[in-house]
């Protein structure tokens, strides 16, 4: 199965390749996730819950990054074990490039299913694969903009902080000790 398509992100491309790299980001984008582990330099351990087909199944998977170039793509190789829920393995190319401040993520994957994954009409397995990376990228652009759970900023300042970069916080900073100092005391 090929699925491909774009999406755009808001953080620049640094950015975005740290979110993509991140076990924390990882964990609130993937669906069903209940953990998400670094096993190398370039490898995840991910463990899921997922519904398809009316089934829930736990699926253990590994996540391999490969012709890593950052922060402009890599080719990601995957492979999972749903039981007799099935399996899926495949490879996807991610490139990131950028766009007016944002990043487009640009990714193409080839995709085998086995087991009750594979009973499905070829049809239903496309709209549930479609489906569950849709979810991944909407929950990862709403993870980026710390929008999800423990992941959310809870109040303006922890959202401006999550949003700011870090040489405006210097400034920042330094702008509002000025003002402290002059309000004190009135004279320099």
């Amino acid at each position: 199965m090929d699925v491909q398509g774009k999406r755009i992100i808001p953080l620049t491309p640094v950015k975005t390749w740290e979110a993509l790299n991140s076990t924390r980001m990882l964990r609130a984008s993937i669906p069903g996730c209940e953990s998400v582990t670094q096993s190398g330099d370039n490898s995840f351990e991910v463990v899921q819950v997922l519904k398809l087909a009316g089934h829930e199944t736990r699926f253990t998977s590994t996540l391999t990054l490969e012709d890593v170039d950052p922060p402009h793509s890599y080719v990601l190789r995957f492979s999972g074990n749903g039981g007799q829920g099935g399996f899926g393995m495949g490879h996807a190319l991610i490139a990131l490039q950028a766009i007016d401040g944002s990043t487009q993520m640009n990714y193409q994957a080839d995709i085998e299913v086995g087991g009750t994954l594979a009973q499905m009409s070829r049809s239903v397995a496309e709209v549930a694969v479609k489906g569950l990376m849709d979810d991944f990228f909407s929950r990862f652009e709403r993870a980026v903009r710390g929008e999800v759970g423990d992941l959310a900023p809870r109040g303006m300042v922890e959202r401006l902080w999550f949003m700011m970069p870090p040489w405006a916080w210097a400034v920042s900073t330094l702008v509002v000790v000025f003002i402290l100092y002059w309000g004190l005391h009135g004279t320099w």
